[in-house]
Protein backbone atom coordinates (compact mmCIF):
# COMPACT_ATOMS: atom_id res chain seq x y z
CA UNK A 1 0.00 0.00 0.00
CA UNK A 2 1.37 3.46 -0.89
CA UNK A 3 1.88 6.31 1.56
CA UNK A 4 -0.71 8.67 0.01
CA UNK A 5 -3.35 5.98 0.34
CA UNK A 6 -2.54 5.53 4.03
CA UNK A 7 -2.91 9.24 4.59
CA UNK A 8 -6.31 9.26 2.89
CA UNK A 9 -7.56 6.43 5.05
CA UNK A 10 -6.28 8.07 8.19
CA UNK A 11 -8.10 11.33 7.42
CA UNK A 12 -11.31 9.45 6.60
CA UNK A 13 -11.23 7.62 9.95
CA UNK A 14 -10.40 10.80 11.81
CA UNK A 15 -13.28 12.73 10.31
CA UNK A 16 -15.60 9.86 10.99
CA UNK A 17 -14.65 9.72 14.64
CA UNK A 18 -14.88 13.50 15.04
CA UNK A 19 -18.27 13.64 13.39
CA UNK A 20 -19.48 10.82 15.56
CA UNK A 21 -18.27 12.66 18.65
CA UNK A 22 -20.05 15.87 17.76
CA UNK A 23 -23.25 14.07 17.00
CA UNK A 24 -23.00 12.14 20.22
CA UNK A 25 -22.45 15.32 22.24
CA UNK A 26 -25.45 16.98 20.71
CA UNK A 27 -27.69 13.98 21.10
CA UNK A 28 -26.90 13.37 24.68
CA UNK A 29 -26.58 16.92 26.01
CA UNK A 30 -28.97 16.16 28.76
CA UNK A 31 -27.23 13.12 30.10
CA UNK A 32 -25.01 12.81 33.08
CA UNK A 33 -21.69 14.70 32.65
CA UNK A 34 -19.70 11.76 33.96
CA UNK A 35 -21.11 9.46 31.28
CA UNK A 36 -20.15 11.93 28.59
CA UNK A 37 -16.62 12.14 29.86
CA UNK A 38 -16.29 8.35 29.87
CA UNK A 39 -17.69 8.12 26.36
CA UNK A 40 -15.20 10.75 25.11
CA UNK A 41 -12.31 8.91 26.74
CA UNK A 42 -13.33 5.68 24.99
CA UNK A 43 -13.49 7.45 21.65
CA UNK A 44 -10.08 9.03 22.14
CA UNK A 45 -8.59 5.65 23.03
CA UNK A 46 -10.13 4.17 19.89
CA UNK A 47 -8.69 7.02 17.79
CA UNK A 48 -5.22 6.55 19.35
CA UNK A 49 -5.27 2.80 18.58
CA UNK A 50 -6.19 3.55 14.99
CA UNK A 51 -3.32 6.03 14.65
CA UNK A 52 -0.83 3.51 16.05
CA UNK A 53 -2.09 0.84 13.67
CA UNK A 54 -1.72 3.14 10.66
CA UNK A 55 1.83 4.14 11.70
CA UNK A 56 2.91 0.50 12.01
CA UNK A 57 1.51 -0.24 8.57
CA UNK A 58 3.37 2.75 7.11
CA UNK A 59 6.71 1.57 8.60
CA UNK A 60 6.21 -1.91 7.13
CA UNK A 61 5.55 -0.51 3.64
CA UNK A 62 8.63 1.72 3.75
CA UNK A 63 10.81 -1.19 4.83
CA UNK A 64 9.49 -3.38 1.95
CA UNK A 65 10.17 -0.65 -0.61
CA UNK A 66 13.78 -0.25 0.60
CA UNK A 67 14.36 -4.01 0.33
CA UNK A 68 13.23 -4.17 -3.35
CA UNK A 69 15.94 -3.92 -6.12
CA UNK A 70 16.00 -0.70 -8.09
CA UNK A 71 14.98 -1.28 -11.72
CA UNK A 72 16.41 1.22 -14.21
CA UNK A 73 14.33 1.60 -17.32
CA UNK A 74 16.37 0.98 -20.44
CA UNK A 75 15.92 2.58 -23.80
CA UNK A 76 13.73 0.63 -26.19
CA UNK A 77 15.67 -1.71 -28.45
CA UNK A 78 16.13 -0.61 -32.04
CA UNK A 79 14.60 -3.18 -34.37
CA UNK A 80 15.99 -3.28 -37.90
CA UNK A 81 13.30 -4.17 -40.35
CA UNK A 82 14.14 -7.13 -42.57
CA UNK A 83 12.51 -8.18 -45.78
CA UNK A 84 10.32 -11.16 -45.08
CA UNK A 85 11.63 -14.42 -46.49
CA UNK A 86 9.75 -15.67 -49.49
CA UNK A 87 7.37 -18.37 -48.38
CA UNK A 88 8.20 -21.75 -49.89
CA UNK A 89 5.52 -23.05 -52.27
CA UNK A 90 3.66 -26.18 -51.33
CA UNK A 91 5.64 -28.18 -53.88
CA UNK A 92 9.06 -26.84 -52.82
CA UNK A 93 11.93 -28.91 -54.25
CA UNK A 94 14.78 -29.90 -51.88
CA UNK A 95 17.94 -27.94 -52.67
CA UNK A 96 16.12 -25.33 -54.76
CA UNK A 97 15.93 -21.59 -54.01
CA UNK A 98 12.58 -19.82 -53.93
CA UNK A 99 12.59 -16.37 -55.52
CA UNK A 100 10.89 -13.35 -53.84
CA UNK A 101 7.65 -13.96 -55.76
CA UNK A 102 7.16 -17.07 -53.62
CA UNK A 103 6.36 -19.19 -56.65
CA UNK A 104 9.44 -19.50 -58.88
CA UNK A 105 12.17 -21.95 -57.82
CA UNK A 106 15.68 -22.07 -59.26
CA UNK A 107 18.65 -24.39 -58.89
CA UNK A 108 22.21 -23.56 -59.91
CA UNK A 109 24.43 -26.34 -61.25
CA UNK A 110 27.50 -26.83 -63.39
CA UNK A 111 31.12 -27.88 -63.23
CA UNK A 112 34.63 -26.51 -63.24
CA UNK A 113 36.57 -28.56 -65.76
CA UNK A 114 40.10 -28.66 -67.12
CA UNK A 115 41.04 -30.97 -70.01
CA UNK A 116 44.45 -31.95 -71.35
CA UNK A 117 45.31 -34.03 -74.41
CA UNK A 118 48.66 -35.37 -75.56
CA UNK A 119 48.82 -36.56 -79.18
CA UNK A 120 51.49 -39.14 -79.86
CA UNK A 121 50.46 -39.32 -83.52
CA UNK A 122 48.07 -37.50 -85.79
CA UNK A 123 47.79 -34.27 -83.85
CA UNK A 124 45.05 -31.81 -84.80
CA UNK A 125 45.98 -29.13 -82.28
CA UNK A 126 43.15 -29.39 -79.79
CA UNK A 127 41.73 -31.22 -76.77
CA UNK A 128 38.78 -32.64 -78.71
CA UNK A 129 38.93 -35.74 -80.87
CA UNK A 130 39.19 -35.04 -84.61
CA UNK A 131 39.72 -38.48 -86.08
CA UNK A 132 38.09 -37.32 -89.29
CA UNK A 133 40.70 -34.58 -89.75
CA UNK A 134 43.99 -36.16 -88.65
CA UNK A 135 46.88 -35.56 -91.07
CA UNK A 136 47.41 -38.26 -93.68
CA UNK A 137 50.38 -40.54 -93.15
CA UNK A 138 51.72 -39.78 -96.63
CA UNK A 139 52.28 -36.17 -95.58
CA UNK A 140 54.77 -37.15 -92.84
CA UNK A 141 52.87 -35.19 -90.18
CA UNK A 142 54.30 -33.72 -87.01
CA UNK A 143 53.98 -35.95 -83.95
CA UNK A 144 53.77 -35.22 -80.20
CA UNK A 145 51.63 -32.27 -79.15
CA UNK A 146 50.12 -31.12 -75.84
CA UNK A 147 46.90 -29.11 -75.58
CA UNK A 148 45.05 -27.91 -72.46
CA UNK A 149 41.82 -25.99 -71.94
CA UNK A 150 39.29 -24.95 -69.30
CA UNK A 151 36.72 -23.95 -71.94
CA UNK A 152 34.54 -27.06 -71.28
CA UNK A 153 33.64 -25.53 -67.89
CA UNK A 154 29.86 -25.38 -67.66
CA UNK A 155 27.23 -23.43 -65.73
CA UNK A 156 23.45 -23.85 -65.75
CA UNK A 157 20.21 -22.83 -64.09
CA UNK A 158 17.07 -24.96 -63.75
CA UNK A 159 13.79 -23.08 -63.30
CA UNK A 160 10.38 -24.32 -62.12
CA UNK A 161 7.05 -22.64 -61.37
CA UNK A 162 3.52 -23.90 -60.82
CA UNK A 163 0.80 -22.54 -63.10
CA UNK A 164 -2.89 -23.21 -63.70
CA UNK A 165 -1.81 -25.42 -66.62
CA UNK A 166 0.75 -27.41 -64.63
CA UNK A 167 4.42 -26.98 -63.84
CA UNK A 168 6.37 -24.59 -66.06
CA UNK A 169 10.05 -25.59 -66.25
CA UNK A 170 13.05 -24.09 -67.98
CA UNK A 171 16.78 -24.47 -68.39
CA UNK A 172 19.61 -22.10 -69.23
CA UNK A 173 23.03 -23.71 -69.69
CA UNK A 174 26.27 -22.48 -71.20
CA UNK A 175 29.94 -23.35 -71.45
CA UNK A 176 32.99 -21.40 -72.59
CA UNK A 177 33.67 -23.22 -75.85
CA UNK A 178 32.74 -20.14 -77.86
CA UNK A 179 33.14 -20.56 -81.61
CA UNK A 180 34.28 -24.18 -81.31
CA UNK A 181 37.97 -23.73 -82.03
CA UNK A 182 40.35 -26.53 -81.12
CA UNK A 183 40.70 -25.48 -77.49
CA UNK A 184 37.73 -23.12 -77.25
CA UNK A 185 38.10 -19.36 -77.17
CA UNK A 186 36.71 -18.74 -73.67
CA UNK A 187 33.56 -17.01 -74.92
CA UNK A 188 30.20 -18.00 -73.53
CA UNK A 189 28.30 -20.47 -75.69
CA UNK A 190 24.63 -21.31 -75.18
CA UNK A 191 24.02 -25.04 -74.86
CA UNK A 192 20.44 -25.12 -73.62
CA UNK A 193 17.84 -22.34 -73.42
CA UNK A 194 14.25 -23.53 -73.30
CA UNK A 195 10.93 -23.55 -71.47
CA UNK A 196 8.57 -26.49 -71.12
CA UNK A 197 4.92 -26.66 -70.08
CA UNK A 198 3.05 -29.92 -70.05
CA UNK A 199 3.80 -31.86 -73.23
CA UNK A 200 5.27 -28.85 -75.07
CA UNK A 201 8.80 -27.46 -75.21
CA UNK A 202 10.18 -24.41 -77.03
CA UNK A 203 13.80 -23.31 -77.24
CA UNK A 204 17.23 -24.78 -77.83
CA UNK A 205 18.05 -28.23 -76.52
CA UNK A 206 19.19 -31.68 -77.64
CA UNK A 207 17.53 -32.96 -80.80
CA UNK A 208 15.35 -36.09 -80.56
CA UNK A 209 17.38 -37.55 -83.42
CA UNK A 210 20.54 -38.05 -81.35
CA UNK A 211 21.24 -40.57 -78.62
CA UNK A 212 22.84 -39.10 -75.53
CA UNK A 213 20.99 -41.59 -73.29
CA UNK A 214 22.59 -44.66 -74.90
CA UNK A 215 26.19 -43.43 -75.20
CA UNK A 216 29.13 -44.39 -72.98
CA UNK A 217 30.66 -41.94 -70.51
CA UNK A 218 33.82 -40.72 -72.23
CA UNK A 219 36.36 -38.07 -71.24
CA UNK A 220 36.96 -36.72 -74.75
CA UNK A 221 35.03 -33.49 -75.19
CA UNK A 222 33.82 -34.43 -78.67
CA UNK A 223 32.07 -37.56 -77.49
CA UNK A 224 31.75 -41.07 -78.93
CA UNK A 225 31.70 -41.81 -82.64
CA UNK A 226 28.38 -43.25 -83.74
CA UNK A 227 26.32 -40.92 -81.60
CA UNK A 228 25.37 -37.27 -81.41
CA UNK A 229 24.84 -34.31 -79.11
CA UNK A 230 23.33 -31.82 -81.57
CA UNK A 231 21.33 -29.04 -79.88
CA UNK A 232 18.92 -27.09 -82.10
CA UNK A 233 16.21 -24.47 -81.61
CA UNK A 234 12.96 -26.43 -81.75
CA UNK A 235 9.32 -26.76 -80.88
CA UNK A 236 8.81 -30.23 -79.44
CA UNK A 237 5.82 -32.31 -78.42
CA UNK A 238 6.11 -35.33 -76.10
CA UNK A 239 3.32 -37.88 -75.90
CA UNK A 240 3.57 -40.51 -73.14
CA UNK A 241 2.09 -43.88 -74.11
CA UNK A 242 2.40 -45.45 -70.68
CA UNK A 243 4.83 -45.39 -67.76
CA UNK A 244 7.56 -46.97 -69.90
CA UNK A 245 6.93 -45.56 -73.38
CA UNK A 246 6.82 -42.13 -75.02
CA UNK A 247 7.10 -40.45 -78.42
CA UNK A 248 8.89 -37.15 -79.12
CA UNK A 249 8.28 -35.09 -82.28
CA UNK A 250 10.08 -31.80 -83.03
CA UNK A 251 10.31 -29.12 -85.68
CA UNK A 252 13.85 -27.77 -85.63
CA UNK A 253 15.12 -24.44 -86.88
CA UNK A 254 15.71 -23.96 -90.55
CA UNK A 255 19.09 -24.06 -92.26
CA UNK A 256 19.95 -27.20 -90.34
CA UNK A 257 23.25 -27.50 -92.14
CA UNK A 258 24.47 -24.44 -90.28
CA UNK A 259 24.79 -22.17 -93.28
CA UNK A 260 25.90 -24.82 -95.77
CA UNK A 261 22.57 -24.76 -97.57
CA UNK A 262 22.91 -22.22 -100.36
CA UNK A 263 19.72 -20.21 -100.71
CA UNK A 264 18.48 -21.27 -97.30
CA UNK A 265 16.06 -23.98 -96.23
CA UNK A 266 12.35 -23.29 -96.64
CA UNK A 267 11.16 -25.79 -94.04
CA UNK A 268 12.20 -26.78 -90.53
CA UNK A 269 13.77 -30.17 -89.97
CA UNK A 270 11.41 -32.87 -88.71
CA UNK A 271 12.86 -35.14 -86.02
CA UNK A 272 11.26 -37.86 -83.93
CA UNK A 273 12.13 -40.43 -81.29
CA UNK A 274 10.37 -43.40 -79.72
CA UNK A 275 11.49 -44.49 -76.23
CA UNK A 276 10.71 -47.72 -74.46
CA UNK A 277 12.28 -48.89 -71.21
CA UNK A 278 11.90 -52.05 -69.20
CA UNK A 279 9.67 -52.05 -66.13
CA UNK A 280 12.72 -52.35 -63.88
CA UNK A 281 14.42 -49.41 -65.69
CA UNK A 282 17.46 -51.56 -66.49
CA UNK A 283 16.90 -51.48 -70.25
CA UNK A 284 16.26 -48.63 -72.72
CA UNK A 285 15.56 -48.75 -76.48
CA UNK A 286 15.33 -45.65 -78.70
CA UNK A 287 14.34 -45.31 -82.36
CA UNK A 288 15.21 -42.04 -84.17
CA UNK A 289 14.01 -40.36 -87.37
CA UNK A 290 15.07 -37.26 -89.36
CA UNK A 291 13.94 -35.42 -92.51
CA UNK A 292 14.92 -32.00 -93.86
CA UNK A 293 15.34 -30.12 -97.11
CA UNK A 294 18.67 -29.48 -98.81
CA UNK A 295 18.25 -26.58 -101.23
CA UNK A 296 20.44 -24.72 -103.70
CA UNK A 297 18.97 -21.57 -105.17
CA UNK A 298 21.05 -19.02 -107.10
CA UNK A 299 18.01 -17.27 -108.62
CA UNK A 300 14.31 -17.81 -109.18
CA UNK A 301 14.86 -19.93 -112.30
CA UNK A 302 17.67 -22.04 -110.83
CA UNK A 303 16.37 -23.78 -107.73
CA UNK A 304 17.23 -27.35 -106.79
CA UNK A 305 16.08 -29.34 -103.76
CA UNK A 306 16.76 -32.81 -102.38
CA UNK A 307 15.64 -34.20 -99.07
CA UNK A 308 18.06 -35.37 -96.44
CA UNK A 309 16.92 -38.08 -94.05
CA UNK A 310 18.11 -40.46 -91.38
CA UNK A 311 17.10 -43.42 -89.23
CA UNK A 312 18.71 -44.64 -86.05
CA UNK A 313 18.35 -47.10 -83.19
CA UNK A 314 20.12 -47.19 -79.84
CA UNK A 315 19.93 -49.27 -76.71
CA UNK A 316 21.37 -49.65 -73.23
CA UNK A 317 21.05 -52.40 -70.65
CA UNK A 318 22.27 -52.53 -67.04
CA UNK A 319 22.74 -56.27 -66.67
CA UNK A 320 24.39 -56.05 -63.22
CA UNK A 321 24.61 -53.19 -60.68
CA UNK A 322 28.18 -52.64 -61.86
CA UNK A 323 27.97 -53.42 -65.58
CA UNK A 324 26.14 -51.86 -68.52
CA UNK A 325 26.33 -52.31 -72.28
CA UNK A 326 25.14 -49.95 -75.00
CA UNK A 327 24.98 -49.92 -78.80
CA UNK A 328 23.92 -47.46 -81.53
CA UNK A 329 23.37 -47.57 -85.28
CA UNK A 330 22.45 -44.84 -87.82
CA UNK A 331 21.92 -44.59 -91.55
CA UNK A 332 21.95 -40.98 -92.79
CA UNK A 333 21.71 -39.38 -96.23
CA UNK A 334 22.17 -35.71 -97.07
CA UNK A 335 23.26 -34.57 -93.61
CA UNK A 336 26.57 -33.96 -91.82
CA UNK A 337 25.48 -32.15 -88.69
CA UNK A 338 23.66 -34.46 -86.29
CA UNK A 339 26.09 -37.37 -86.01
CA UNK A 340 29.51 -36.68 -84.48
CA UNK A 341 32.56 -36.89 -86.82
CA UNK A 342 30.41 -37.05 -89.97
CA UNK A 343 31.09 -33.42 -90.86
CA UNK A 344 34.76 -33.13 -89.87
CA UNK A 345 35.66 -33.47 -93.55
CA UNK A 346 32.56 -34.61 -95.42
CA UNK A 347 29.73 -32.20 -96.24
CA UNK A 348 26.01 -32.94 -96.40
CA UNK A 349 26.04 -32.70 -100.18
CA UNK A 350 27.92 -31.33 -103.19
CA UNK A 351 26.61 -29.76 -106.40
CA UNK A 352 27.35 -29.93 -110.10
CA UNK A 353 26.56 -27.33 -112.74
CA UNK A 354 27.64 -23.81 -113.51
CA UNK A 355 25.07 -22.25 -111.22
CA UNK A 356 23.52 -20.28 -114.04
CA UNK A 357 21.44 -22.87 -115.87
CA UNK A 358 18.97 -25.53 -114.90
CA UNK A 359 21.71 -28.12 -115.37
CA UNK A 360 22.38 -28.04 -111.67
CA UNK A 361 22.19 -30.99 -109.29
CA UNK A 362 22.60 -31.88 -105.63
CA UNK A 363 24.57 -35.00 -104.70
CA UNK A 364 23.87 -36.12 -101.15
CA UNK A 365 26.45 -37.71 -98.92
CA UNK A 366 25.36 -41.06 -97.46
CA UNK A 367 26.83 -43.12 -94.61
CA UNK A 368 26.31 -45.76 -91.93
CA UNK A 369 27.72 -45.61 -88.42
CA UNK A 370 27.74 -48.07 -85.55
CA UNK A 371 29.06 -48.01 -81.99
CA UNK A 372 29.22 -50.47 -79.10
CA UNK A 373 30.15 -49.48 -75.56
CA UNK A 374 30.63 -51.01 -72.13
CA UNK A 375 30.72 -49.37 -68.70
CA UNK A 376 32.06 -50.90 -65.49
CA UNK A 377 31.90 -49.62 -61.92
CA UNK A 378 34.91 -51.19 -60.25
CA UNK A 379 34.08 -49.63 -56.89
CA UNK A 380 32.07 -46.67 -55.55
CA UNK A 381 35.04 -44.44 -56.46
CA UNK A 382 36.40 -46.07 -59.61
CA UNK A 383 34.72 -46.62 -63.00
CA UNK A 384 35.67 -47.25 -66.64
CA UNK A 385 34.13 -46.98 -70.09
CA UNK A 386 35.05 -48.64 -73.39
CA UNK A 387 33.90 -47.72 -76.90
CA UNK A 388 34.46 -49.18 -80.36
CA UNK A 389 32.92 -47.33 -83.31
CA UNK A 390 33.11 -46.88 -87.07
CA UNK A 391 31.64 -44.84 -89.92
CA UNK A 392 31.32 -46.02 -93.51
CA UNK A 393 30.56 -43.51 -96.26
CA UNK A 394 29.03 -44.70 -99.53
CA UNK A 395 31.74 -44.72 -102.20
CA UNK A 396 29.86 -45.65 -105.39
CA UNK A 397 28.08 -42.38 -106.07
CA UNK A 398 28.82 -38.99 -107.63
CA UNK A 399 29.52 -37.49 -104.22
CA UNK A 400 32.45 -39.87 -103.67
CA UNK A 401 33.70 -39.64 -107.22
CA UNK A 402 33.90 -35.84 -107.05
CA UNK A 403 35.49 -35.70 -103.56
CA UNK A 404 38.36 -38.17 -103.42
CA UNK A 405 39.98 -36.37 -100.46
CA UNK A 406 36.87 -36.82 -98.30
CA UNK A 407 36.56 -39.64 -95.77
CA UNK A 408 35.49 -43.13 -96.79
CA UNK A 409 35.88 -44.79 -93.36
CA UNK A 410 36.52 -43.72 -89.77
CA UNK A 411 37.36 -45.84 -86.70
CA UNK A 412 37.76 -45.08 -83.00
CA UNK A 413 38.73 -47.37 -80.09
CA UNK A 414 38.58 -45.74 -76.64
CA UNK A 415 39.19 -46.88 -73.06
CA UNK A 416 39.24 -44.79 -69.88
CA UNK A 417 39.36 -44.89 -66.11
CA UNK A 418 37.79 -42.26 -63.85
CA UNK A 419 38.52 -41.88 -60.16
CA UNK A 420 36.24 -40.00 -57.74
CA UNK A 421 38.28 -39.36 -54.56
CA UNK A 422 35.48 -37.30 -52.97
CA UNK A 423 31.92 -36.60 -53.95
CA UNK A 424 31.53 -34.47 -57.12
CA UNK A 425 35.23 -34.58 -58.01
CA UNK A 426 36.42 -36.63 -61.02
CA UNK A 427 39.98 -37.36 -62.12
CA UNK A 428 40.35 -39.35 -65.31
CA UNK A 429 42.61 -40.64 -68.05
CA UNK A 430 41.56 -41.96 -71.47
CA UNK A 431 43.37 -43.50 -74.41
CA UNK A 432 42.10 -43.19 -77.99
CA UNK A 433 43.24 -44.84 -81.19
CA UNK A 434 41.65 -43.55 -84.38
CA UNK A 435 42.03 -43.99 -88.12
CA UNK A 436 40.57 -42.45 -91.23
CA UNK A 437 40.76 -43.45 -94.88
CA UNK A 438 39.80 -41.25 -97.80
CA UNK A 439 37.95 -42.22 -100.99
CA UNK A 440 41.37 -42.12 -102.64
CA UNK A 441 42.70 -44.77 -100.23
CA UNK A 442 45.01 -42.55 -98.15
CA UNK A 443 45.10 -43.15 -94.39
CA UNK A 444 45.79 -41.13 -91.29
CA UNK A 445 46.25 -42.44 -87.73
CA UNK A 446 45.51 -40.91 -84.33
CA UNK A 447 47.02 -41.97 -81.00
CA UNK A 448 46.34 -39.83 -77.93
CA UNK A 449 45.71 -39.74 -74.22
CA UNK A 450 43.24 -37.40 -72.53
CA UNK A 451 43.23 -36.20 -68.93
CA UNK A 452 40.30 -34.82 -66.97
CA UNK A 453 39.92 -32.79 -63.77
CA UNK A 454 36.32 -31.86 -62.95
CA UNK A 455 34.41 -30.51 -59.95
CA UNK A 456 30.64 -30.68 -60.34
CA UNK A 457 28.12 -28.70 -58.28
Amino acid sequence: MSLPLIKKQFIKHGLAVATASIMASTAYAGTNEQQEIQQLRAEVAELRALIQQQAATQKQIVAEQKARPVVVASAPAVVVAQAPAAPAPANAKPGWLTLPDGQTQVKLYGNVRVDAAYDFKGTTGGINNKTGQVPLNKDNPTEDSLNVSAAPTRIGLDIARQTDLGELTGKIEADFWGDGTSNGDGKLRIRHAYASLGKWLAGQTTSPFVNTDTSPDLIDFTGPMGGGTQRNVQVRYTQPIDANQKVLVALEGGDVENGKTAGGSRFPALTARYDIKTSDSKGLLQVHGLAHENRVSTNDSNDEEKWGWGLGVGGKYQFTPKDAIMANYYHVKGDSRYILYSGQTNTAYTTTGDGKTTDYDIHNNEFDTAQIGYQRNWSPKLRSAFSLAGMWFKDDNTYAENNQSYNKTLYNAIANIIYTPVKNVDLGAEYTYGQRETFAGDKGDLSRINFLTRYSF
